[in-house]
């Protein structure tokens, strides 16, 4: 059999002890250290890489289930219907026609900048989301906000609605960031799909 030289550093008390054992073995110390080489790797367990994955997989699968996670189907939240993305877009645009309005502002944009400010404080918020939601304010026929994005927003830890908190919090001048979804006296986010603009009116009366 063709050998091929290994150079290990090991302790030398460990060498000591090797070359005893290869003496009183009755073998070479290269032969003695050999087969304690094979005798390792044979008792060694056969695993191939399909089990390994199976065996990471159950063990997330296991802590998944000790955490009580919510498996992914039944996060999946229902799309919106077309008539209540509508509802939702138009009732954010009579809001801000109201409050436009009420506070005086001297500009659309110093109106937009200060509506803004009380919903991109949340950590799920991004400039696309502002960019959006500005595209379906003030362009005509623009596409309002989609069911996807409307429900990526619900991943936020602070407040899974910083649309309607962030309105909120606008009308009635409240520090930024304070999550308003307990607010029972606010139209909820369901009956703003449902009913629309026709809910600002009784808002403001």
């Amino acid at each position: 059999m063709k050998r091929t030289q290994l150079n290990v550093s090991i302790d030398p008390k460990l060498l000591e002890k090797i070359k005893e054992s290869a003496r009183i073995s009755g073998k070479s110390l290269v032969g003695f250290v050999s087969d304690c080489f094979v005798n390792q790797i044979e008792n060694l367990p056969v695993e191939s890489i399909d089990s390994r994955f199976q065996s990471i997989e159950q063990r997330l699968q296991s802590i998944e289930n000790n955490l009580q996670l919510p498996a992914l189907k039944a996060q999946r939240t229902q799309p919106f219907t077309t008539q209540e993305l509508e509802n939702f877009n138009e009732f954010i645009k009579a809001v801000f026609r109201k409050e436009l309005k009420r506070k005086g502002y001297r500009s659309m944009k110093e109106a937009w900048n200060d509506f803004i400010n009380h919903i991109n404080c949340f950590e799920q918020w991004d400039e696309t989301c502002s960019f959006r939601l500005k595209e379906s304010l003030f362009i005509e026929h623009a596409d309002p906000l989609t069911s996807e994005e409307i429900n990526h927003l619900k991943e936020g830890d602070v407040c899974p609605q910083p649309i309607r908190t962030g309105i909120i919090n606008w009308i009635n001048n409240s520090d930024r960031g304070e999550c308003c979804c307990s607010d029972k006296e606010f139209p909820s986010q369901q009956q703003i799909c449902e009913k629309g603009p026709i809910l600002v009116e009784d808002i403001y009366s």
